[in-house]
């Protein structure tokens, strides 16, 4: 389907993106950003308004700790019009930001105040698409319609296409008259927070709609600040693209934020990630991959080999776990939510769903005592949404606009494995991480390399060390296991390399 480009006459916009990696600190910089700022006479009536991932980071890490305001009362998103309007400083979830609309806007617009937005980690940017029919494991609030749905609102002139995005047709009579109807409500109160692209073509109808948060939710503010890690090539970088919204970097160095040279992206690594121990063989790893059309296929073949083959795999790789200290209290696994039940267990094999959690799991250091991760899943973006994006660079002649699953797919997978052990600044031990899927597990062995690759470590540090003495029975019981086969060897290589980089 051809379609015009969209004109925007907003005003110009810029992120100020603080990309750090895990354990460094970002939250706790944040906090000090607005105590900073509260502690001088301020000649512009500037407020802070915080968003984080949940309600818990809401009322337990920021409300208390910098006295800041959040909506009390149902519904929020009117409530949370008060606080603006009395110029409070605010903290709020990404989910309430997400329903932010026309009246929300008003009320910064007009309130006297100039509100700065800090992000802690990047909101909800894309609200998934309408038109492909119901998917397995979608995340809360999707609204999801059928492509003969899509196609009788364009019918009944209930949408129209301006200028490349679509808008709800609010008199037409079809959806104000026939009561049976308003589900498509959901369409036109998603229209008053995102703009809706339409994709796809057949007998010249588009067939899917594309939603996108507005980006007036964004231009109300003084200065919008993220704070995330490996943003380059990310959703919140194609969102830049896609808007025209300048782009500048920022890093955390000893709790102050730190423009980078040019404002540019630099790539960092995390603390602690000589300590991840990769299981790589032939008892841990699969030939297939662990996407969510495998895992329905497994779920309808009636051998189960599919599912006998990963519980075996799981099996090996918990009790190679075990052996070296891991027990079911500080182990932690994942793989698709819609999926979990199949890997029910009765713990006698493997730790049972009381040690599952999400795969999009963030800001929260409940694991931290986790030295055994196990990750069950192939990770990609919304396939319609990847494919939208390519048909847009081609179209715009933009290649920035391609977005990039495999960076998706690490941050997903490190963002998780840095709620275990491996954040623990002070801790010495290995992590144990399964992954059985070949593509997750290469991208994170790759960037376990890169990352030792540049690794400074001081020479007052290395003179400390010494290494350990290889008697003739050890290296005897070395000499017969494979030199890629994840143990304690394994590990003590990577501490090797790291102190003894000459050695």
């Amino acid at each position: 389907m051809h379609y015009s480009k969209p004109i925007h006459k907003q005003q110009s916009l810029k992120f100020n993106i603080v990309d750090s990696p895990m354990g460094i600190g970002k939250s706790e910089t944040l906090i000090d950003r607005i105590r900073f700022h509260n502690s001088w006479d301020d000649k512009e009536p500037t407020r802070f308004i915080v968003f984080v991932p949940t309600i818990r980071e809401r009322d337990c890490r920021y409300a208390p700790v910098v006295n800041l305001k959040c909506p009390e009362t149902k519904p929020y998103n009117k409530s949370i019009l008060d606080l603006i309007r009395n110029g409070e400083n605010i903290v709020t979830t990404h989910a309430l930001w997400s329903t932010f609309n026309d009246e929300t806007l008003e009320a910064f617009h007009r309130c006297g105040f100039h509100y700065i937005a800090l992000f802690d980690e990047v909101p909800p940017l894309f609200q998934d698409v309408v038109g492909v029919g119901n998917k397995l494991d979608e995340p809360p609030g999707s609204i999801r319609f059928g492509p003969a749905d899509v196609k009788l609102m364009q019918q009944t002139g209930m949408v129209r296409v301006l200028n490349g995005a679509i808008e709800f047709n609010p008199k037409c009579d079809y959806a104000k008259t026939d009561s049976d109807y308003k589900i498509f409500d959901a369409v036109k109160k998603l229209s008053y927070s995102c703009t809706l692209y339409p994709y796809g073509n057949k007998d010249g109808r588009f067939t899917s709609i594309i939603a996108f948060a507005r980006r007036e939710l964004f231009s109300c503010f003084k200065e919008c600040w993220f704070f995330s890690y490996l943003t380059q090539d990310s959703m919140l970088h194609k969102y830049c693209a896609l808007n025209r919204i300048d782009m500048e970097y920022y890093q955390i160095v000893d709790r102050r934020i730190m423009r980078n040279p040019g404002g540019r992206f630099m790539e960092t690594y995390p603390d602690g990630i000589e300590k991840l121990v990769i299981l790589d063989g032939k008892p841990f790893n699969m030939d297939i991959s662990l996407s969510k059309r495998w895992y329905s296929r497994a779920a309808k073949d009636k051998s189960q080999a599919g599912l006998k083959e990963l519980k075996q795999k799981f099996r090996n790789a918990y009790e190679f776990m075990k052996a070296r200290g891991v027990r079911s209290d500080s182990f932690m696994f994942t793989t698709f939510n819609a999926n979990k039940e199949l890997l029910r267990s009765n713990g006698r094999h493997y730790p049972s769903l009381r040690r599952f959690l999400p795969c999009n799991t963030k800001a929260t250091n409940e694991y931290s005592n986790c030295t055994g991760v196990a990750y069950l899943c192939n990770r990609f973006f919304d396939v319609t949404c990847t494919h939208f994006l390519a048909d847009r660079a081609e179209a715009e002649k933009n290649p920035e606009l391609k977005f990039n699953d495999d960076n998706y797919a690490l941050s997903e997978l490190v963002q998780f494995i840095w709620r275990s052990n491996v954040r623990v600044q002070d801790s010495t031990q290995p992590v144990y991480v399964w992954i059985p899927d070949q593509r997750m597990r290469t991208l994170l062995q790759d960037f376990q390399k890169r990352a030792l690759a540049k690794r400074n470590v001081p020479d007052t540090y290395r003179v400390k060390c010494k290494k350990r003495p290889a008697t003739p029975k050890l290296r005897r019981r070395l000499a017969h296991r494979k030199p890629n086969l994840s143990d304690l060897h394994h590990a003590y290589m990577c501490f090797k390399y790291i102190l003894f980089p000459t050695a």
